[in-house]
């Protein structure tokens, strides 16, 4: 089986994978405001376990590169606050456990 990443552009708040999973990369776009509480979490929704809350106390883009994949056991979950355009983020589906 082949090792891939998936991507998606995220404009509204969004389960991504149900499936355990490695988030790479994640961008948040800001809509020319200041990017506020655009939380992405290890889970199906927003009462899973918080990973990082993307904001910036100006206007610009913030950028998420972790030197080491963000393993997420529950699922990934991508919630799009205030003055945020988009997200680009980059993960990866791992096997579930039987």
């Amino acid at each position: 089986m082949k090792d891939y990443a998936a991507r998606k552009w995220v404009t509204a708040s969004e389960l991504l994978t149900t499936q355990p999973c490695e988030l790479l990369y994640a961008q948040a776009v800001s809509d020319g405001g200041e990017i506020k509480d655009t939380i992405i979490y290890d889970g199906e929704s927003t009462t899973g376990e918080l990973i990082i809350n993307l904001q910036k106390g100006k206007e610009g883009n913030i950028t998420f590169s972790p030197k080491e994949p963000v393993k997420c056991h529950r699922g990934l979950y991508v919630n799009i606050g205030s003055s945020t355009e988009g997200v680009i983020i980059l993960w990866r589906n791992l096997p579930r456990k039987s």
